[in-house]
């Protein structure tokens, strides 16, 4: 399955992908696909934001065009630095899937 496709809900009313989305490039870069109106609350240690949080890998920048289109630009994403990505995954809030 491809995992901008979504994930089941949690129950009724749910939609099929989570409300935040991350971009993970080399697993190095992260950038946020979906969800920037919780930017804030993902970069506080303590902060309140739905979860889960899926988090789909690529291996390249191209690898993320040929999925998501080539119209799409990472200029246009907000960056998440790896240590709030690493501090999400300890935490067991992020889902990730590699494409």
């Amino acid at each position: 399955m491809n995992a901008l496709n979504g994930i089941p809900g949690k129950g009724p009313g749910d939609g099929d992908e989570p409300p935040i989305i991350l971009l993970g490039i080399e697993k190095r870069s992260y950038y946020v696909y979906k969800g920037d109106e919780f930017l804030n609350q993902l970069l506080l240690a303590d902060g309140e934001f739905p979860t889960p949080i899926l988090c789909v890998n690529f291996d390249t920048i191209f690898d993320a065009k040929r999925i998501l289109g080539e119209d799409f630009s990472l200029a246009a994403c907000w960056v998440i630095h790896p240590e709030i990505v690493k501090r999400l995954r300890e935490d067991k809030y992020l889902i990730e899937a590699d494409e």
